[in-house]
């Protein structure tokens, strides 16, 4: 169960149109749908691949009719171009290698396309998975890999990336089906499934002149020079599209700042406030392959005082990267940092890629929930056999208090599961708590998380004791940062059946 499914409202908007002539499949066009993140079957772009790190020098199987098996016999690809349609057959051993040529810097989109439009996530079709490699010597190494899009939308794949070696140099590009990626591992749905094998695959050069597209424009290390973000609408829906912006640090100090305003009718499903919502794309070798994978530190101001933090987070700390949420006004001009830590060294191609849009919240808490003996009532939001409820609160921090909060159990439900946000997404909270509370209003077994820095608050599949019909959430936090004002926080809750067997 994914973080942000639970959390609730995250993104509202899709991605717009980000390479002229990389598409796969549709004309040439590239573009995905809003930003969610459930779906049946492949597991998440932080699967590890069996093939992390390691030198491709040939592939493990492949169809006889087959010629592109390793980087070395690769078939040619090249930027820009409509892309070109490949079959993987067998679908449970063949791997598909391609090959182009790029030049340091670029910023490039590389993308499969096997799943239907009207279903993103048909098990019938292949659910791809695609990894880079670069030219070292005699061999070829991994950089980059992405099973699933981010925010994730398909199963197929999509893998920004800005190339690291010199121009002219020459790249490598495996395509595979989930199950050959993980070697039979779970978290990929069945190959016996997938009836139809073809895909298309395209690499294109990402085009800061289009719409909500934005790269850094140096120099962009204060305030007064900051670089600004784009908003843009489908014309189609009205929506606005997530505006994507990407930047480098030329050095262990490099500051990039950005300013942006969430336009007042980006939000069409409000909730009770306004949410600023920014989105890092995951690095290292089994990411966008950016090196700039520990100390990286993003945080928001207002323009009006760009010395005061009203949300920070450190983008690689954890196993899945923070993401900054923060309640905002919408229409208002506000200021947001990359940086590095102290005493961060350099990497070789450091780098980053966010997506960045405006949403609404889940609902407000009630004025006064400060009490045990009478919690605020959350409203149940059916979801088939699952009971969900959602809501956004705050901490008071002078002195920090405590909410309180009921939820109630339908006949037949054996387990409850939580995930709340606050430090890892931009809160100045620290060690946020949920204890769930059954009888006597002390904690159920295994009903008790904290969140650090680097690690989600999470309870999943906690169970429900016999005979319950409610149960209570104590919400509390242990301080509050001196350097980032914002005080909230957003949770989700599940109440559901057992298992199917």
């Amino acid at each position: 169960m994914r973080r942000n499914v639970l959390l609730g409202l995250v993104i509202s908007s899709g991605l717009s149109v980000l390479a002229a002539g990389a598409g796969c499949g549709d004309g040439g066009s590239n573009t995905t749908g809003s930003g969610g993140t459930g779906g049946s079957g492949g597991a998440s772009s932080s699967s590890s691949s069996s093939s992390s790190s390691s030198v491709a020098q040939s592939g493990s199987g492949g169809s006889t009719a087959d010629s592109n098996v390793s980087c070395d016999t690769a078939t040619e690809l090249f930027l820009d171009d409509p892309g070109l349609q490949d079959t993987l057959d067998p679908i449970d051993a063949d791997e598909d290698f391609y090959k182009f040529k790029g030049a340091k810097g670029q910023a490039i989109l590389l993308s499969t396309d096997a799943k239907p439009p009207q279903d993103e996530f048909d098990n019938t079709y292949p659910d791809l998975v695609l990894t880079l490699y670069k030219k070292q010597g005699a061999q070829w190494v991994q950089i980059a890999e992405n099973d699933d899009p981010f925010p994730r939308s398909s199963n197929d794949s999509s893998l920004y990336t800005i190339l690291p070696a010199s121009d002219d140099d020459e790249y490598c590009m495996r395509v595979t089906e989930c199950n050959v990626w993980v070697g039979g591992a779970p978290g990929c749905a069945p190959s016996a499934d997938i009836t139809t094998y073809d895909y298309a695959i395209g690499a294109g050069i990402l085009d800061a002149t289009l719409d909500s597209i934005a790269a850094e424009v140096e120099p962009n290390d204060a305030a007064e020079q900051a670089t600004a973000v784009e908003y843009s609408k489908n014309p189609q829906s009205g929506n606005y599209y997530l505006s994507l912006q990407w930047g480098g640090y030329t050095s262990a100090t490099d500051v990039d700042v950005w300013s942006f305003n969430v336009p007042a009718d980006a939000v069409t499903v409000m909730g009770d406030r306004a949410v600023c919502n920014f989105d890092f794309y995951p690095g290292g070798d089994v990411g966008s392959g950016s090196t700039a994978t520990s100390g990286v530190i993003a945080y928001v101001t207002t323009a009006a005082d760009p010395t005061k933090k009203i949300a920070q987070v450190d983008v690689t700390t954890g196993q899945t990267p923070a993401q900054i949420a923060v309640p905002c006004e919408l229409g208002t001009d506000y200021l947001f940092f990359m940086t590095r830590k102290a005493g961060s060294t350099a990497g070789e191609n450091d780098f980053y890629f966010v997506n960045h849009g405006g949403s609404g919240s889940n609902p407000i808490e009630a004025a006064t929930n400060d009490s045990v003996d009478a919690p605020e009532a959350l409203k149940a939001t059916p979801n088939g056999t699952t009971t969900s409820y959602f809501v956004d609160g705050d901490i008071d921090t002078a002195p920090m208090d405590i909410d309180y909060y009921s939820v109630d159990v339908p006949a037949g439900s054996a387990t409850i599961s939580v995930a709340c946000g606050g430090q890892r997404s931009g809160s100045g909270l620290r060690g946020l708590k949920v204890s769930v509370l059954g009888a006597n209003n002390m904690a159920i077994a295994g009903g008790v998380a904290t969140e650090t820095e680097a690690k989600d608050l999470f309870l999943q599949d906690v169970a429900v004791p016999s005979g319950v019909t409610s149960l209570k959430l104590k919400i509390e936090a242990a301080s509050q940062d001196a350097e980032v004002s914002s005080t909230f926080y957003r949770c989700g809750v599940h109440v559901a059946p057992p298992a199917a067997p």
